[in-house]
């Protein structure tokens, strides 16, 4: 069906436009910002992953792929989805089937693609809320004193060794101290914008970093002085090659073997050469050679060396190892309890009503400290 044919103009079809004239037919503010937020992450979605820039390209499968999406991201401990919000019933797929309701009331669409039931169920199911993680300070201490007397041992063993232990050192710290996202630090697959941490992102005499945050903008990260004491000591055992190496690169052999023959055939080698250099040098070595930046430690992988540590330090919360974005919640609880702005401004929130209500079961618990407190003078 042609955009004639429904009645509307090929403007009027378009994508963004008719977000734009959504928003536009919207009077609360609130409930505008949150359509907004929402809607323009699904018009990227379609257009990144589906090529679709128009309602007219717009199809039901589009729709069940976005929702097969949002269930992606409630699986991930370190996204902030959660399944209340990407249900059938919540925030984000509510928001945008009324827009494309909208869109078919406007008759800018015949009907709408996200009501079929074969898209409402792909969608994450709803079972209460979700099990939320925070580092506890006995925890992420126990951690913090492993992996430091680790570093200690390794000095005396070989270099791969030492790369190692001061690797998941400074990698522990970065998770436990700074409120950064899993996604800020290492390699998100699902986002070409998210490669990872670099070296030139990473000032250790200011004690600052820079990420990209949530909101698609760069942004500062304080790095305390027993972040940078640890990144120090593990940027002299990396030895990185340049500033745009990842602060921390995978080791997985796969993935490093790949990246240097696409560095090597980029820069005119053919095949048998390819070999043959493989055969007489590590991956490794020949990307130090070349010059080729090896890809960073993907989020996957990232937890991976987490469940590892915490096997051998034997340090858990609740029976589960100390997952990344725990880090992020346990020193964002920590800061809540003395200060909430601090807090808000460490974890880079976008307003402090966030910050409350991230913690807002721990401001209770306080509440109530205080108010036995009370009774009891």
């Amino acid at each position: 069906m042609t955009a004639d044919e429904s009645g509307g103009s090929s403007a009027e079809t378009g994508l963004e436009a008719a977000i734009d004239a959504r928003l536009a037919s919207l009077d609360s503010g609130n409930y505008r910002a949150n359509n907004e937020l929402v809607l323009d992450a699904f018009a990227e979605f379609l257009t990144d992953r589906r090529g679709v820039t128009s309602l007219d390209e717009l199809t039901v499968l589009d729709c069940r792929r976005y929702a097969q999406w949002l269930r992606e991201r409630t699986r991930d401990d370190e996204d902030a989805l959660s399944a209340a919000s990407a249900h059938a019933n919540g925030p984000y797929f509510t928001i945008v089937r009324a827009f494309l309701g909208w869109c078919v009331d406007d008759e800018r669409l015949e009907s709408n693609p996200a009501r079929p039931n074969r898209v409402k169920e792909a969608l994450p199911e709803y079972r209460g809320d979700p099990d939320r993680q925070f580092w506890s300070a006995e925890a992420r201490g126990a951690l913090i004193e492993f992996v430091d007397e680790r570093a200690r041992d390794a000095l005396d063993g070989s270099t791969d060794e030492r790369e190692r232990a001061f690797r998941d050192r400074a990698l522990v710290a970065t998770l436990a101290f700074t409120g950064a996202r899993g996604a800020e630090v290492f390699d998100d697959p699902r986002d070409d914008h998210r490669d990872g941490l670099r070296w030139s992102d990473v000032d250790l005499d200011r004690g600052v970093a820079e990420v990209l945050g949530k909101t698609r903008e760069r942004q500062p990260v304080p790095l305390t002085d027993r972040v940078v004491e640890r990144l120090k000591r593990y940027r002299t055992v990396l030895d990185p090659a340049s500033e745009e190496w990842p602060v921390f690169p995978t080791r997985h052999h796969p993935s490093l073997a790949r990246v240097v023959k696409e560095g090597l055939e980029a820069r005119g080698l053919d095949g048998d050469d390819i070999e043959s250099a493989l055969d007489g040098a590590t991956a490794t070595e020949l990307l130090r050679t070349h010059g080729i930046a090896p890809p960073a430690l993907s989020k996957n992988g990232a937890r991976s060396v987490m469940r590892r540590l915490c096997e051998r330090a034997d340090v858990d919360i609740d029976g589960e190892y100390l997952k990344p974005h725990g880090g992020r919640r346990g020193l964002g609880s920590e800061l809540y309890a003395r200060d909430a702005e601090l807090a808000q401004e460490t974890l880079r929130h976008e307003s402090i009503e966030t910050t409350h209500e991230s913690y807002r079961e721990q401001d209770a618990v306080e509440r109530r400290e205080r108010l036995e407190r009370a009774l009891d003078e």
